[in-house]
């Protein structure tokens, strides 16, 4: 339900900048205060702003360029999360740990960039990634520093999705006749991870056993803002011909991240169903991201992106709820994850 009202929140914020955009660029800002009428008697609030409104409206479309692009690729995904706990009576600082690794998904991606004349620039993209194979490996330790291991097993994950939403706007600055933008960015993003776990079968204590009727869910969120910046330099063209390549490095800093996790363990009957149990902390994260632009047409471009992402998390809390009404709390070490994305697709330029 929260993540509804925030992308309704981020749409509202789009128009608002856009709105915005139109005012700076004309400086019609201050004259829909000041704004008098012939006989010098200040006009009514309604009619001022109606005609400031069908200006901004004109000048907002008259001074946006920008590009709506769409693209499909691979994504490859990983997630480590690890508990401590105690056995015997003596802690042990990696009690129980889970590893998502070689998670291969099909990605699809919505993006957008804008420029409001001189004054902002912004840019977001939505991807979504539906999961076609992967591996979970869940460990459990009687000594410290992963030693004494006295069960593991390994376990399909598939059929479920990812996906990421990400917008931020700044202020540009052109250098080299205009061809090499820089633009420092502030933003905001959301990123959800969903991976259902099948197929389990048990390699240490449990003589090679599969699991039956394992349909397993671990949900995680991480969301939150970030700093940035976009450089995008666009090669010189000749003559009459458009400028025949463009470049484009982003980088981000995602630097105050709320992550949470919600999880079902459906083969076990001590917890509580359908949420077995939860996680949260705060943590931090980077992304890179690289695109090459052709120009196709006057307007199309083709494209290809390649992206990486890396997060990790303070130390946070795991609660776990069992079946007879009890929590019991413990700590969660760390939570790490990484991903890899390559995409081709088109760019519509306006």
């Amino acid at each position: 339900m929260g993540s509804i009202w925030l992308r309704r929140l981020i749409v509202c914020g789009w128009l608002a900048v856009a709105v915005w955009a139109g005012m700076v660029i004309n400086g019609t800002a201050a004259d829909v205060f000041a704004e008098a009428g012939d006989d010098g008697t200040a006009q009514t609030s309604v009619e001022v702003l109606s005609g400031a409104t069908r200006t901004n409206v004109q000048n907002v479309l008259g001074h946006l360029q920008g590009s709506i692009g769409l693209a499909a690729g691979l994504r490859f995904d990983s997630l480590d999360w690890s508990i401590s706990g105690a056995y015997g009576g003596e802690p042990v600082n990696v009690r129980s740990e889970l590893e998502w690794t070689e998670v291969f998904s099909y990605q699809l991606q919505l993006s957008g960039r804008l420029r409001a004349g001189r004054h902002l620039y912004c840019r977001g993209h939505f991807a979504y990634a539906a999961i076609q194979s992967g591996m979970v490996t869940d460990s459990d330790y009687r000594g410290p520093i992963r030693t004494n291991v006295y069960s593991r097993s390994i376990s399909a994950t598939n059929d479920d999705q990812l996906w990421d939403v990400v917008a931020g706007l700044g202020y540009p600055f052109h250098f080299v006749q205009e061809r090499l933008l820089v633009a420092p960015l502030l933003g905001f993003s959301v990123h959800k991870q969903n991976f259902r776990i099948t197929n389990g079968r048990q390699l240490i204590a449990g003589g090679g056993s599969n699991f039956d009727g394992l349909n397993s869910t671990y949900k995680a969120l991480w969301w939150g803002p970030w700093v940035g910046c976009d450089l995008h330099y666009t090669l010189m063209a000749t003559g009459d011909r458009p400028p025949p390549m463009e470049w484009t490095l982003m980088l981000m800093y995602h630097f105050r991240t709320d992550f949470s996790a919600e999880a079902t363990w459906n083969l076990r009957d001590e917890f509580r169903q359908p949420r077995s149990f939860e996680q949260s902390a705060d943590g931090h994260g980077f992304t890179v991201q690289a695109e090459w632009l052709l120009h196709l047409t006057r307007y199309l471009r083709g494209s290809l992106q390649m992206r990486f992402t890396r997060w990790s998390t303070d130390a946070g809390t795991d609660t776990l709820f069992l079946k007879d009404g009890t929590t019991h709390t413990t700590r969660l070490n760390e939570v790490s994850r990484q991903a890899y994305e390559v995409m081709i697709g088109l760019a519509y330029r306006f």
